[in-house]
C-alpha cells in the first residue's frame, strides 16, 4: 500500500481560509479541516500543537489574502482614498474573512495609535499629506476620519444592513476624504 501523502502547513492554511470564506471563523475546527483535507485530524496535529497555534497562522494567512487584495487596488495618486474604497470592496467580496479580521473579538487588535503607526498606514498618511497639501498631524486626523468612516460602511455591508453599489461607495469616500482634508470643493474622479 502506498504511503499517504503528507499534509503540509500550507495545505492546512489553504483549507482553513477556504472554510472561513465559506462559513466564517466559527466553521473552523479540527474535524472540519480534516474533512476539507480528506484526512483524519492526526496530520493536523502533527503540524500544530493545538488549535490556538493553528488560529494564529490562519490569521496570518487571512492577512495575506487581505494584503494582496489591497495592494492590487491602492493607487499612489491618492493612497488613502483608494485604500478606503478597496477596504469596503474587500468587505463586500470577502465578508467572512473581513468579519474574522476586523469584527471578530477573537481576532481583536490595536489602538488608534497602533493603527496610525503601522507602516502600511504611514505610507497612506504621508501620501494624504502630499495629496491634500496638509501637514502630517492633519493627515493623521484625516486618516482616522476616513478609516473610521470606511470601516463603518464596510461593517454595514458585511452585516447586510445596507446595500450600496460600488459607485456610490466611491463617491462617499471621495466626499469624506476631501471634506475632512478641508477642501471646499470635492474633485470627483469620475468627472
Amino acid at each position: 500500500m502506498p504511503p499517504k501523502a503528507a499534509v503540509s502547513k500550507e495545505d492546512i492554511l489553504r483549507a482553513g481560509v477556504a472554510l472561513v470564506r465559506e462559513g466564517g471563523l466559527g466553521s473552523i475546527n479540527a474535524r472540519s479541516l480534516a474533512g476539507a483535507l480528506g484526512c483524519s485530524t492526526q496530520p493536523i496535529f502533527r503540524v500544530y500543537k493545538n488549535m490556538g497555534e493553528l488560529f494564529a497562522d490562519l490569521r496570518g494567512a487571512m492577512d495575506e489574502v487581505y494584503e494582496r487584495f489591497m495592494e492590487a487596488r491602492i493607487r499612489e495618486e491618492n493612497r488613502l482614498l483608494t485604500q478606503s474604497i478597496a477596504y469596503v470592496e474587500f468587505a463586500r467580496q470577502e465578508k467572512h474573512i473581513f468579519n474574522a479580521l476586523f469584527m471578530n473579538l477573537t481576532m481583536a487588535g490595536a489602538s488608534l495609535e497602533d493603527i496610525l503607526a503601522a507602516p502600511w498606514n504611514r505610507a497612506s498618511i504621508e501620501n494624504a499629506a502630499k495629496t491634500a497639501e496638509i501637514g502630517i498631524a492633519e493627515a493623521e486626523a484625516l486618516f482616522l476620519h476616513v478609516w473610521l468612516y470606511s470601516h463603518g460602511v464596510a461593517t454595514q455591508i458585511v452585516s447586510n444592513q445596507i446595500d450600496l453599489p460600488q459607485e456610490r461607495v466611491q463617491r462617499l469616500m471621495e466626499e469624506v476624504f476631501w471634506k475632512f482634508a478641508g477642501s471646499k470643493e470635492v474633485p470627483y474622479a469620475g468627472k
